[in-house]
């Protein structure tokens, strides 16, 4: 598989969802999964680009993630970390559901709070936004952002 298909499948993709919204569930994931068989890590940003809160189908928006999550976490959490401030302005709604299904796994929360850690001030704020809505909204996240905020806030 060449460079040349795997950039055609996400252009495709981006296409169908441009032109319908995410309408058709079943071509979006059968063109999810031809990106997806090249296993290559830098489709993630991408595809958290395509990330919407007004999409027709919320189960096309759970592919994408389930998608981007497939990969280890040291590499899933660099990647979202980067598009991280751009979704939490364009998707508030997906933004935190993303960040809450990070922080109810041990290890994904453990990278990101390493990762955050070292992240430029943009994310850190992006990270403090989402962080600060979800816990607002479920006080059950609060012992597994403690360590988040410790580092979103360190310079």
């Amino acid at each position: 598989m060449t460079v040349y298909a795997f950039e055609q499948a996400i252009k495709t993709l981006v296409e169908m969802v441009q032109i319908d919204n995410f309408g058709d569930v079943q071509t979006i994931d059968a063109i999810l999964a031809e990106v997806m068989a090249f296993n290559d890590p830098s489709a993630i940003r991408p595809l958290m680009r395509l990330i919407e809160d007004t999409a027709q189908h919320d189960e096309t928006i759970f592919s994408i993630i389930h998608s981007i999550e497939s990969f280890d976490d040291e590499v899933y959490i660099s990647e979202i970390l980067k598009e991280l401030p751009y979704l939490v302005h364009k998707s508030p709604r997906w933004a935190s559901i993303l960040f809450m299904r990070i922080l109810n796994s041990d290890s994904t929360r453990e990278c990101i709070t390493e990762k955050v850690y070292f992240a430029t001030p943009e994310i850190k704020a992006a990270v403090l936004v989402l962080i600060e809505k979800i816990n607002e909204k479920n006080a059950k996240f609060l012992e597994k952002t403690v360590t988040i905020i410790v580092a979103a806030k360190s310079s």
